[in-house]
């Protein structure tokens, strides 16, 4: 019997093989989306959920609010680790984890040209409790001791694999390392890496004590101090923040009211460290609310896959009907044609599974990094079992239980297309119409998150961004005395190259890192008014180079300090100074320091992503702080623009010959700030093909059945004289009349998602009308393209064939 059933199956899908090819691709096309999500989403919400005791375990981050401003920091006061140990009751582990920065690694001993390794990444100092939380598991040394003393070191498997290869892990103990040729440390320890994607990313853990870079001071807060706290079980976690806040305000009551800030901690869990996008650190976050989007619409193209499949599937019952009507003469019960359907949905969605495999390969620049190193095989395998069996129960059923309800008699006399129709036919246009609703919502998705997408790389910025390079000058080398005018000298002789049109200093004025401080001006009424302003440290050429302009005054003076300003349009405008002229000679100063002329008023420019307003922002000299060469090339043709970076990286040999050259257009770098809108754009414009290209298939099927249903009634208009334009127009109108029913449900729809997402920028395009016109027309085009391909293939049929039954 089940020989029998598979044999009639494949026979089945062979002799409709354009039905099997069309379901087959709609099946792969909608499940190899929704794999592609459901990996991406399984690996961001795996983080830190194989963590033992996680729901005890918190990071104390601090939040701050000045005046109407208020902020968020994931670092803590480096002292408060030591504090809230000695003094806070209900806390089993105490750990920091501080972020360390070393220029170069040597191995004594190891083979020339091997031996040394330049800026190692993911270094963190912390103490012994460290290992006592993260699950590490211990090659060589001890959580004990490893980091009990000063100059220790203990590395993970591939850290040690990395500078020490082919040596076993506990001869790796007792190895000395010599870190910026100057600091000699001892591998104390060496332990696995986590077989889990954790927030504990570390891959060299050095001890707090005897760390250099220790900071007493309570009132400096960085993103770069974290602190982890472990409370014992059943503690209270409302009572332990509210200690450590007590412990925070009194030592550092001084500072908060010295530059009239307040601040205070919270504890946040575990399980929403990986999610929390609003601390601004140096670790690598995910969006819980995209992670969210992503799963509706893989929920979407899944139900849109399944419906085309019932569409396509219920599309081929007339020509089915002797067989099921034979079958049930012969004794098939209803169970017998329903399993023989879901035998057949079971195949179809087993080959589409096997070829959404390969399909993979159009996603995979959406996969995030590192996700492949923690394939989880079982729970894939489990996974796809379940979309197995769902798409089967869910595409199969129902089609098989539709010819179940038809009478042998009907099917014999082939009638089968108006018992199926008066029911089945208005379940199918229904879900034609859900298709379309989602196509449409895609479309208008597609259209607006582009439009928006282009508006913030292509709006005037206020500044002139066209080919201009960035080179940062070597970090590890700016304090040191040889080097400290050596960036000026180069400055220099880049002028006096060929193809650059202009060399300056200093900071790039839209970027995403920060500088702020609080600054003061007194009216003339003896009023203080108090405002948060951004710094950029500048050279003299950096506005003309930028071309921002001058709206009074003049361009700041060289200046080894800052000893003149210049500020923006919106500067002037928190202060209360009612023209730009007038600003000309009036004096702001920093808390605690001196007052200052204001010598200049420029025209407002972006310093961040539209997602912020323009904010005040204060320009200053100060030749320590200036480490970035903007470089602005002459020629306006790219092809030029080789010849000239070749010059700039001759110019770099002769001042920093031991560092690489390395350089950036100022326009990529613009456009990393979007990478997550444009990563969104990506995943909508491939769910809107996918949706497109379904809601076609399963139109497709459906232009189909009724072709069929209404080949006598073609036939005979044929005959009384109709044309072939007309039989056309009758075919296609009523699918037309679907999808204009489609887009006045998804316009709306469509609008209030668009809306709510756009009110996340300060600056946007607007929602207008021929967006939806446009994605209309759109829709109703592939509408017409699709069952006008059925609809003229009837309107050519011979009428003697279709007749001839009569």
């Amino acid at each position: 019997m089940g020989n029998n059933y598979l044999k009639t199956t494949f026979r089945h899908l062979w002799r409709n093989r354009l039905f099997t090819t069309l379901n087959i691709l709609g099946l792969a096309i909608g499940i190899s989306g929704c794999w592609v999500i459901y990996r991406i989403v399984s690996y961001e919400f795996s983080f830190d959920s194989q963590q033992p005791n996680r729901e005890r375990i918190y990071r104390v981050v601090s939040h701050f609010k000045s005046e109407d401003n208020e902020g968020k920091n994931a670092g803590v006061p480096m002292p408060m680790a030591d504090a809230i140990d000695e003094q806070v009751p209900g806390l089993e582990k105490v750990v920091p984890v501080w972020d360390d920065w070393k220029e170069s690694v040597r191995i004594p001993g190891a083979k020339a040209g091997s031996d040394r390794f330049l800026e190692p990444k993911n270094l963190i100092v912390t103490n012994n409790q460290y290992f006592e939380m993260v699950p590490h598991r211990w090659l060589a040394g001890s959580s004990a001791t490893a980091l009990d003393a000063p100059n220790q070191v203990v590395l993970t498997q591939s850290r040690a694999e990395k500078y020490f290869p082919g040596l076993p892990m506990a001869k790796v103990l007792g190895r000395t390392m010599i870190y910026d040729d100057t600091i000699t440390v001892r591998v104390s320890g060496v332990v696995a890496d986590l077989d889990f994607p954790s927030s504990f990313d570390a891959k060299e853990f050095f001890p707090t004590k005897g760390a250099q870079n220790r900071n007493p001071n309570w009132g400096g807060v960085s993103s770069n101090n974290k602190l982890y706290i472990a409370l014992v079980p059943n503690a209270s976690a409302p009572n332990v923040l509210k200690q450590i806040n007590a412990i925070s305000a009194l030592n550092g009551a001084e500072n908060m009211k010295k530059y009239h800030f307040k601040r205070w901690h919270e504890l946040l869990p575990l399980a929403q460290v990986h999610f929390s996008t609003e601390y601004g650190e140096n670790m690598r976050k995910a969006n819980r609310n995209v992670l969210y989007g992503l799963m509706g619409i893989a929920a979407f193209l899944l139900v849109l896959a399944c419906i085309n499949y019932i569409n396509l599937t219920t599309a081929q019952m007339p020509q089915r009907a002797k067989e099921v009507g034979i079958r049930k003469t012969l004794g098939s019960s209803r169970w017998h044609l329903i399993r023989q359907f879901l035998g057949e949905t079971l195949v179809i969605t087993a080959l589409a599974i096997v070829l959404s495999y390969w399909a993979l390969a159009a996603f995979q620049e959406l996969i995030p990094e590192g996700m492949d190193r923690y394939t989880d095989y079982w729970k894939i395998a489990v996974f796809l079992l379940l979309l197995l069996l769902g798409v089967t129960v869910f595409s199969g059923l129902y089609p098989g239980w539709l010819v179940t309800r038809v009478q042998v008699v009907s099917m014999m006399r082939g009638q089968v297309t108006t018992q199926v129709g008066k029911g089945g036919l208005t379940m199918r246009k229904s879900l034609i119409v859900f298709q379309f609703v989602v196509a449409q919502l895609f479309i208008v998705g597609t259209m607006l998150v582009g439009r928006q997408l282009h508006y913030l790389l292509n709006k005037d910025l206020g500044f002139n961004r066209e080919a201009v390079l960035l080179v940062e000058t070597p970090w590890k080398l700016q304090n040191k005395p040889a080097y400290k005018n050596r960036k000026f000298t180069m400055q220099q002789e880049l002028a006096k190259q060929p193809g650059i049109a202009g060399v300056a200093l200093g900071n790039a004025p839209m970027n995403s890192s920060f500088n702020s401080n609080s600054f003061q001006y007194k009216n003339k009424k003896g009023q203080v008014a108090e405002k948060q302003m951004f710094l950029k440290f500048v050279d003299t050429t950096l506005l003309s180079l930028y071309k921002i302009p001058l709206l009074a005054g003049r361009n700041l003076a060289p200046s080894d300090t800052a000893r003149e300003y210049v500020i923006n349009e919106t500067a002037l405008h928190e202060f209360g100074i009612p023209s730009p002229q007038e600003a000309i000679g009036k004096y702001i100063q920093q808390l605690d320091g001196t007052a200052i002329p204001i010598v200049g008023v420029v025209r407002d420019f972006h310093i961040g992503s539209f997602y912020q307003k323009i904010e005040p922002v204060v320009l200053m000299s100060e030749k320590q702080s200036l480490h970035t060469f903007n470089i602005k090339l002459g020629s306006p043709d790219p092809e030029q623009w080789q010849a000239s970076i070749r010059k700039i990286g001759q110019v770099w040999k002769q001042f920093y010959p031991t560092e690489p050259f390395e350089y950036k257009f100022y326009d990529s770098t613009l456009e990393e700030i979007y990478a997550s809108e444009r990563n969104m754009a990506r995943i909508i414009n491939l769910a809107t093909a996918v949706a497109v290209v379904i809601s076609c298939l399963g139109l497709f099927g459906l232009s189909t059945l009724i072709a069929f249903q209404r080949i006598k009634e073609v036939g005979v208009r044929k005959v009384l004289g109709a044309t072939v334009v007309s039989l056309v127009g009758l075919l296609t109108r009523d699918f037309l009349k679907l999808v204009l029913v489609a887009i006045l449900i998804a316009s709306p729809i469509a609008y209030y998602f668009t809306d709510k997402w756009l009110q996340g920028f300060a600056y946007k395009v607007g929602i207008e009308w021929w967006i939806f016109g446009a994605g209309a027309v759109m829709a109703i085009a592939i509408a017409f393209l699709t069952v006008s391909f059925q609809s003229i293939k009837a309107a050519l049929t011979n009428p003697v064939k279709s007749l001839r039954s009569e």
